[in-house]
């Protein structure tokens, strides 16, 4: 589902994608049930490996934040393999699209 958002994605509209792999679920980003205003869709690199390639993802998780089909923002993993990105920071990033 997460690699074909696109195709459901209307004009103009917000999404959210966070990928992460299984052995970090554990670092799932915290805010992501919290998003208002976005569609948002969640997936592993093992269960789609085209992740990898069609997002550029290098480092897990990584959120990407999408507006009318183009790639916005990007937040991504650090060192300890999470992101440390700020739901209020997030949210008005999705707010002023």
């Amino acid at each position: 589902m997460l690699i074909m958002f696109s195709s459901f994605a209307k004009a103009q509209e917000k999404v959210i994608i966070h990928i992460n792999a299984k052995f970090n679920q554990s670092n799932d980003w915290y805010g992501l049930k919290s998003l208002t205003g976005v569609r948002v869709f969640s997936g592993y690199i093992e269960d789609v490996p085209e992740l990898k390639e069609k997002y550029n993802v290098t480092r897990v998780p990584t959120i990407i934040l999408f507006y009318d089909n183009k790639e916005y923002k990007r937040w991504e993993g650090e060192l300890d393999m999470k992101v440390h990105a700020n739901l209020k920071i997030v949210q008005w990033d999705i707010d002023h699209l």
